[in-house]
C-alpha cells in the first residue's frame, strides 16, 4: 500500500509538472510575441526546450506511475538497433545546420530539431549500456524514473547550489575590490559598456573582459570545483535515496547512475545549447555529445558508490566514486574551459604570429584531449556493462 501511494504521488507530481511547463511555455511565449515583432531564435529555442522537457518528463513521469499503481510489470530494458540512433542523430545535426544558416528558418524551424538532437546523445549512451547490460541492470520504468530524477531534481538541485556559490563569489568581489582598484576600475568599465543598449555587442570588449585574469581564474576555478562537487552530489541523488530500500546489486545500481546522469545531460544540452541561438548550433551539437558521455560515465560511477554502501555497507566506496567523478568532471570542464579562453585569446592576437600559434597549439591538445576522453568513455561503458552483466547472471 506504501508503495501504491508513493506512485500516486509521482503521478501527482508528473501531471503538475507537466501542466506548468506547458502552460508557462506558452505564457512566456505569448509575452515575447507581444513585446516585439518577432521573437529572436534564443528565445524560442529556450521556451519550446522547457516544454519539450517538461511535457517530456511530466507525461513519462504520469504514465508509468499509472502503470506501477495498476501492478503491471516493466518489460527489462535491453533495447535494440542502437545504429539507428546514431544514424538518426547525424541527420537532425545536418539539418539542424542547414536550418540555422537560413535566413528565416531558424526562428521556427530550429527548435523542435534542436529538442531531438540535444535529446538523442543520452539516450544512444543509455542504449549501449542497456544493449551491454542484456536487461539484467533494470526494466524501462526504472530508467524512466531514473531520468526524470536527473532532469529535474538534479537539475533544479544544481541550479541552486551554483547560484549559492556564485552569490558567495559575489560576496568575495566586494571585498577584494578595494584591494585592486585599477584592475576593477577597468573590468566596470567594460562591463558597463557591454550594457550599453544603444548600440551593438562590443566583441572585443567582451573577450577583454572575459581574458583579464580576475574574470579567467574565476571562470576555471568555479567550473573546475564547485560546479563539479554539486553536480555531482544532486545527478543521482533521487536514484541513491531510493537505492535505500531497493538495495541493487551492482549492474542495476550502475544503470540506475547512468540514467541519471542521461537525464541530467538531457536537461543541460536542452538549456545550453539554445543560449548561442543558430549561430555554431552545430558545433554546439556535436560538443554536447562529449559533454553527454562524461555525465553518463559519472552518473555511472556515483550509482555504483551508491549500491555499494546500501548492499556492502561500504561507505568509502561510495565516497571513493564521487570523488573519481568530480575529478574526471573537474578535468573535463576545466579542458573545456581552457579550449575556450584560448579561442578568445586567439581572436584578440591574431596578429602576432607567434601567439597565434602557442594558442592554436594548446587549443588543438585541449580538444584532443576532449576528443580522446569522449571516445573512451562510449568504449568504457559497454565493457563495464558487459562485466556487470556476467556477474549478474553468471549462467
Amino acid at each position: 500500500m506504501q508503495r501504491r501511494i508513493l506512485w500516486l504521488i509521482a503521478g501527482i507530481v508528473g501531471s503538475t509538472l507537466a501542466l506548468m511547463s506547458f502552460g508557462g511555455g506558452l505564457l512566456a511565449l505569448w509575452l515575447i510575441i507581444a513585446g516585439r515583432d518577432s521573437p529572436t531564435v534564443a528565445e524560442t529555442l529556450s521556451v519550446t526546450c522547457m516544454i519539450g522537457l517538461g511535457l517530456g518528463a511530466g507525461i513519462s513521469l504520469m504514465l508509468h506511475s499509472r502503470a506501477a499503481w495498476q501492478a503491471r510489470p516493466s518489460r527489462p530494458f535491453n533495447p535494440s538497433r542502437v545504429w539507428l540512433t546514431w544514424l538518426v542523430w547525424i541527420l537532425l545535426v545536418g539539418l539542424g545546420a542547414i536550418a540555422s544558416s537560413l535566413p528565416l528558418a531558424p526562428t521556427w524551424l530550429l527548435p523542435p530539431i534542436h529538442i531531438l538532437a540535444m535529446s538523442l546523445p543520452p539516450l544512444i549512451i543509455l542504449w549501449l549500456v542497456g544493449r551491454a547490460l542484456r536487461g539484467v541492470g533494470g526494466s524501462w520504468r526504472e530508467v524512466i524514473i531514473c531520468m526524470v530524477g536527473g532532469g529535474t531534481l538534479g537539475i533544479g538541485g544544481s541550479l541552486i547550489g551554483e547560484m549559492l556559490v556564485m552569490l558567495a563569489l559575489v560576496g568575495v568581489a566586494i571585498v577584494v575590490a578595494p584591494l585592486m582598484p585599477d584592475e576593477m576600475e577597468q573590468l566596470t568599465a567594460l562591463a558597463v559598456g557591454l550594457q550599453d543598449p544603444s548600440g551593438p555587442v562590443d566583441l572585443t570588449s567582451l573577450m577583454q573582459l572575459l581574458l583579464s585574469p580576475p574574470v579567467a581564474i574565476s571562470v576555471l576555478g568555479i567550473f573546475s570545483i564547485p560546479v563539479p562537487l554539486i553536480e555531482e552530489t544532486f545527478k543521482t541523488l533521487a536514484s541513491g535515496v531510493v537505492a535505500r530500500w531497493v538495495r541493487p546489486h551492482p549492474a542495476r545500481a550502475v544503470l540506475w547512475g547512468v540514467a541519471g546522469g542521461a537525464g541530467f545531460a538531457l536537461a543541460e544540452n536542452l538549456f545550453n545549447g539554445a543560449l548561442g541561438g543558430a549561430e555554431g548550433w552545430a558545433m554546439g551539437a556535436i560538443a554536447r555529445f562529449g559533454a553527454t558521455t562524461m555525465h553518463c560515465v559519472t552518473g555511472g560511477l556515483v550509482g555504483w558508490g551508491w549500491g555499494q554502501l546500501w548492499t556492502e555497507r561500504r561507505a568509502l566506496r561510495l565516497l571513493g566514486s564521487y570523488i573519481t567523478a568530480v575529478i574526471i568532471h573537474g578535468v573535463w570542464n576545466a579542458t573545456t574551459i581552457c579550449a575556450v579562453l584560448l579561442s578568445a585569446g586567439a581572436l584578440m592576437h591574431g596578429e602576432n604570429n607567434i601567439w597565434l600559434a602557442i594558442v592554436s597549439l594548446g587549443m588543438l591538445t585541449a580538444l584532443g584531449l576532449l576528443l580522446v576522453l569522449t571516445v573512451t568513455f562510449v568504449f568504457a561503458l559497454p565493457m563495464v556493462g558487459r562485466k556487470l552483466a556476467k556477474v549478474a547472471s553468471p549462467g
